[in-house]
């Protein structure tokens, strides 16, 4: 690892322990945020396929949103790992049987096939060395099994607001500050291949719910349960219009990458 990584990861340790899982929490808190997080949550579990008695890993759960909704929607067994301390503290109040670990994505801590799922809700991006981490995700995946990332889609739109509302170490932590742009449909799908995953899926979501709910950032939308509702329902209406698909993607807020692990699985080196 050379110094400038080392220095970023240094940073990004301590960025999270200090505001990251706060900004999580605090997004949470407000209903309208909370509504369209949880169709998010919802939406990274179908992808999922999950059945009871699986194993999960989280990679990079935070404070433990995610695998909180989890544990109360489906009978499965919950692990979590995060490189800050602070984050899987608050994650594990409440959720006691929560199986976390503090940790590095790009050198898990599992042993091989250790886990029938994988998520990354929002943290693959953060990831310097992604090619490393997906290597590790797909050592710890058990033979057929499915990785799902649900991350931030970089296009000319959501740029500009970044760059205009976001590009500040307040909202942006200094992996996304250094590396965001980097995590690309046509990257990620490279390394995924190249590490022996197949039935690689790439779609993009939330060019309107997601955007208006603020996220980290409190807007009227925000702390309405009614409001985001309706934009939620508005959004999947106008997804089905496919005239109107190749518009909404450009626009796309979010975009998930789906890929499994072959049955026949190819040797790591």
């Amino acid at each position: 690892m050379n110094e400038a990584v080392s220095t970023i990861k240094k940073q990004e340790r301590c960025w999270q322990d200090r505001q990251g899982g706060t900004l999580q929490q605090e997004a949470y808190r407000r209903p309208g945020t909370r509504i369209m997080m949880e169709a998010q949550f919802d939406r990274v579990a179908a992808m999922l396929k999950l059945e009871p008695g699986m194993r999960v890993l989280d990679l990079g759960c935070g404070a433990g949103l995610f695998l909180g909704w989890l544990r109360t929607h489906a009978k499965i067994s919950c692990h979590g790992l995060d490189l800050s301390l602070n984050s899987l503290k608050s994650a594990q109040v409440g959720a006691v049987d929560l199986k976390l670990i503090l940790g590095d994505a790009e050198s898990l801590p599992y042993k091989a096939h250790s886990f029938e799922r994988i998520s990354c809700n929002g943290a693959a991006h953060h990831l310097l060395d992604l090619g490393s981490a997906v290597h590790e995700m797909y050592r710890v995946l058990a033979p057929g099994g499915i990785a799902v990332m649900y991350e931030p889609n970089a296009n000319v739109l959501t740029n500009l607001v970044r760059a205009l509302f976001l590009n500040t170490d307040k909202y942006e932590s200094p992996a996304d500050l250094a590396h965001k742009d980097a995590f690309t449909p046509g990257s990620v799908r490279t390394i995924l291949q190249d590490t022996g995953f197949t039935d690689i899926r790439i779609g993009f979501y939330d060019f309107l719910a997601y955007p208006l709910s603020g996220m980290y950032i409190d807007l009227p939308f925000s702390r309405s349960r009614t409001a985001m509702k309706l934009l939620i329902r508005l959004e999947s209406a106008l997804q089905r219009l496919s005239f109107l698909k190749l518009i909404f993607n450009l626009f796309a807020w979010r975009l998930v990458v789906v890929a499994s692990k072959p049955l026949s699985v190819k040797s790591l080196s």
